[in-house]
């Protein structure tokens, strides 16, 4: 992640006293722990998970919530991931960040209504708008 200028710390949303959180899955443990921190240090919760599995077998917020997720994992792909938590009626709003910008992945990602795509690497900035924007869309009960 680039490191922008921008204010790290994102506005308090006096509407709701309810705890917002991300919820961030990548196989990248170095990557998941720094976009974790970043995310804490805006006073948002972020709880991160190195598998897809991980995150099918938590408990997943409906309010005051979105997803960060990697495209490209061993297990199964972000967009895989996210339309299984669809189905269970999980259906967040999400950010999807890659590594890649082919023509396969954007392809993929045409199965998503994502917030934001983001390729790594990516400004922290960036980061934060896409989830300020993601969470804004939880509260009003949108999804992407």
């Amino acid at each position: 992640m680039r490191t922008g200028r921008w204010p790290i710390q994102m506005k308090a949303h006096s509407q709701s006293k309810e705890p917002r959180t991300v919820l961030v899955v990548d196989d990248d443990s170095r990557l998941l722990r720094s976009i974790a921190r970043l995310i804490r240090s805006a006073g948002v919760n972020a709880l991160t998970f190195d598998r897809p599995a991980h995150l099918l077998a938590s408990e997943v917020p409906e309010t005051n919530a979105c997803l960060l997720l990697d495209v490209h994992m061993p297990e199964m792909n972000g967009v895989q991931l996210y339309e299984m938590l669809a189905v269970t009626r999980h259906d967040l709003p999400v950010i999807m960040m890659t590594g890649r910008d082919d023509t396969q992945t954007r392809h993929l990602l045409q199965r998503v209504s994502a917030v934001a795509v983001l390729i790594k690497p990516f400004d922290e900035s960036l980061l934060l708008d896409a989830i300020s924007r993601a969470l804004a869309l939880s509260r009003n009960g949108q999804r992407g």
